[in-house]
């Protein structure tokens, strides 16, 4: 029996495009195998419920390793700390950076200008693109990120949040408060979100009480460096970045190419 992890962008499901039978097949027959299944990927619990719903999956790692999720169930969860907030909120009005968090399904920003309309116009217009892509998300499980509401800071710095984004954002590198981020570059904005998915796993792997070759993970970006170092057995999608591809046991087809059915079928899983 296996523990499998598997990302959804970029690896359970192409960007731009839905989740292929022929995965959906290899999930339920994973399952029928005796083996559990997994989510390990960037997006929040909210954004995925969809996608759980629709493979029939109970258990998830998400919001990079922040939220874990057993049997439908929030059973941990971690958010950045208030400290934290107020220290980058600091640096992004020194150099005139709007800093807006993710909380419960809204958008919310301390800023109160008019600099925010010309990129919510545009992220408006993209939604319905394959451009459209918030860090390692895409879709429309970004359809909350489209509103943004004005808090007072105080309110601002104490919302629970997994992900910050950042607008106006030409000096961003210039925030020392989030060099040790992956900072996420996208048309409108910039963002970072938490990337420590192999920390989810691990509190998977202690609550089972499981060996690391017990563990598979498939991934693709960056915020899955972690978890391939961390697991013996890592397969790496065809479309993976190159830092990914290094780090892996065993490198698949593409996304598009059916990489998930042709991993599992290799090492006789299905």
């Amino acid at each position: 029996m296996k523990y499998f992890f598997f990302d959804i962008d970029g690896t359970l499901k192409p960007y731009g495009r839905h989740i292929s039978e022929a995965t959906k097949n290899t999930i339920k027959k994973l399952k029928e195998n005796g083996h559990k299944v997994f989510l390990a990927t960037g997006r929040r619990y909210s954004e995925i419920i969809g996608i759980m719903k629709e493979l029939e999956i109970t258990d998830a790692v998400c919001a990079g390793g922040g939220t874990i999720v057993i049997n439908n169930n929030v059973e941990k969860e971690i958010f950045f700390h208030r400290y934290k907030l107020k220290n980058i909120l600091d640096e992004c009005k020194k150099y005139n950076i709007i800093m807006v968090s993710l909380s419960n399904e809204k958008c919310y920003t301390s800023y109160n200008g008019l600099k925010l309309k010309p990129y919510m116009l545009l992220m408006k217009l993209l939604q319905k693109t394959r451009f459209f892509k918030v860090g390692s998300v895409d879709g429309n499980a970004l359809n909350s990120y489209k509103n943004i509401n004005y808090i007072d800071e105080e309110s601002f710095i104490n919302k629970p949040t997994q992900k910050l984004m950042f607008y106006n954002y030409r000096k961003i590198k210039k925030v020392e408060s989030i060099r040790n981020f992956t900072i996420y570059n996208n048309i409108f904005c910039t963002s970072i979100e938490f990337e420590f998915k192999e920390n989810g796993i691990e509190y998977i792997r202690n609550k089972y009480n499981l060996k690391l070759d017990d563990i598979v993970v498939f991934g693709d970006g960056r915020n899955d460096i972690g978890m391939f170092d961390y697991a013996k057995n890592s397969i790496a999608m065809g479309n993976a970045r190159e830092e990914i591809k290094k780090r892996a046991s065993f490198i698949t087809k593409k996304d598009r190419e059916e990489g998930i059915e042709y991993a599992c079928k290799y090492f006789k899983w299905i």
